[in-house]
């Protein structure tokens, strides 16, 4: 009787120990929250997601600058046999427009013995020209600076959803490493009060035997469970320590340094209570940044199939530059009858290169809509499979609690007949075996039921993440 309220104590702190006070676990724990604000804030990837935005702004800057005025000048003189054969000064500035033509402006000066007939200049103070280049017929709607703007807003819109992308796929590593860490933390726990139990139940059992209460065979049974439990302990030891390690990688502070150091994570069936599981319409899926980011892909190649569709058309630029001849005070003075116009054409006549790209644009973007149907059908279906993964885990989490409740009454039972010799030593083992499964089953579930809710929330974009920069 002596021995057997050893055992029924050493369970009852087991089962204690399994369900430590809330308020002992407060002490050295890394909370789920804080380690996830933590990660996002300091994790390198998390940084490098929100140099997304500042990619997106260099990229239209640097698609703006085909819109930028140019000023150039072109000077020449020959000076031979102690003549000034011809002294040209052209200087000038062009101005290209969003609009699709192009504003020149430009002053220039002649003077020499010999210059060429065409560039001489009445008078001493130079002429002046302002006018316009337009394209008539390829280029007018379209061109390629217009085509790069276009798709370099297309890209700062993707760029964004990159950010987005890019930090959820970093909170779901990190929340999954976590919820691994936190099951195998769990687990560890119950092996090593299982350790303990037997440990102590085959010293009991050892002592049983000299007094000869018990046979040799008691003994070595005690003994055989005790080896066994110390092996599942070295399993588990080594679970937590690759647990352990694959969380490290996401732990970084403001100094970039990893900050674990023997803190304990939350209970898993307490993480992210408020996480449940939205219920609104499967279309919602379709702001998905995955697919957003696809749409403005099509977007940005579309503008490059209109690009390629316009060079089927001839070329046909205008120009006109009215010649403004200084006044007798130095100002520029216009003149209806003072100009310079101009054409240039070229058409090719089989046009293979121009209709083979255009062709190959088409394919892209068609490629594109079949991969972004493809992608929204698969979202689809990952969020409805998600919804009912996570009922059925939850039955079964719910189901599982009650198996463990009911192994722990039988294995008090158990003990209570075998103090009194209505059991044996191998009856116990197996209740305490069972229980011990049943435990380490019940993490398991939780931890898919966790995991199954994050996964959820991905497909689903409903993770609550406040993002730097959205």
């Amino acid at each position: 009787m002596i021995k057997a309220g050893i055992y029924i104590g050493l369970l009852f702190s087991l089962v204690m120990c399994i369900h430590p006070d809330s308020s002992a676990q407060e002490n050295g724990m890394l909370a789920f929250e804080q380690y996830i604000q933590d990660v996002l804030a300091h994790h390198p990837l998390s940084q490098k997601a929100r140099l997304n935005v500042q990619k997106a702004e260099a990229t239209v800057r640097a698609a703006r600058g085909n819109f930028d005025p140019v000023a150039g000048a072109d000077f020449s003189q020959k000076h031979y046999d102690e003549k000034i054969y011809y002294r040209k000064l052209a200087t000038g500035v062009r101005v290209p427009t969003v609009a699709g033509f192009d504003l020149v402006a430009g002053y220039e000066k002649n003077s020499g013995h010999n210059l060429n007939p065409e560039n001489y200049i009445a008078g001493d103070e130079g002429l002046w020209n302002a006018g316009i280049e337009l394209n008539v017929l390829q280029g007018l709607l379209m061109d390629e600076g217009r085509t790069a703007l276009k798709q370099a807003k297309a890209y700062a819109a993707i760029a964004g959803q990159e950010q987005v992308l890019q930090t959820n796929d970093l909170y779901f590593s990190a929340a999954e490493a976590y919820f691994y860490w936190a099951n195998s933390h769990q687990s560890l726990s119950i092996v090593q009060e299982s350790v303990v139990l037997a440990k102590n139940y085959f010293e009991n059992t050892k002592t049983s035997y000299f007094n000869g209460e018990k046979t040799a065979m008691d003994t070595l049974e005690a003994f055989t469970v005790w080896q066994d439990r110390q092996n599942l302990l070295q399993s588990a030891q080594s679970s937590y320590v690759a647990t352990v390690r694959n969380l490290e990688n996401f732990l970084w502070d403001q100094d970039g340094n990893a900050y674990l150091q023997g803190r304990e994570p939350e209970e898993l069936e307490n993480l992210r209570e408020k996480a449940a599981v939205p219920q609104f319409p499967i279309d919602s899926v379709e702001q998905h940044p995955m697919l957003q980011k696809s749409r403005l892909d099509i977007t940005a190649l579309q503008a490059e199939r209109r690009m390629k569709q316009e060079k089927l058309l001839p070329k046909l630029k205008l120009k006109y530059m009215p010649l403004l001849t200084p006044d007798g005070e130095g100002f520029p003075g216009y003149n209806e009858n003072d100009y310079k116009w101009g054409f240039s054409f070229s058409f090719p006549l089989l046009l293979r290169g121009e209709r083979g790209n255009l062709q190959l644009s088409k394919i892209k973007v068609q490629e594109k809509q079949l991969d972004l149907e493809n992608k929204t059908l698969g979202l689809k279906n990952k969020v409805l499979n998600s919804q009912a993964q996570i009922g059925l885990l939850a039955n079964q989490v719910a189901n599982q609690k009650q198996n463990v409740d009911g192994y722990e009454r039988l294995l008090w039972a158990e003990s209570e007949k075998f103090s009194y010799g209505e059991s044996s030593v191998f009856l116990l083992n197996k209740r305490q075996e069972k229980y011990l499964e049943g435990q380490l089953k019940l993490v398991d579930l939780i931890t898919k039921w966790q995991l199954e809710k994050l996964k959820y929330g991905y497909f689903s974009n409903t993770l609550d993440i406040a993002v730097e920069g959205q």
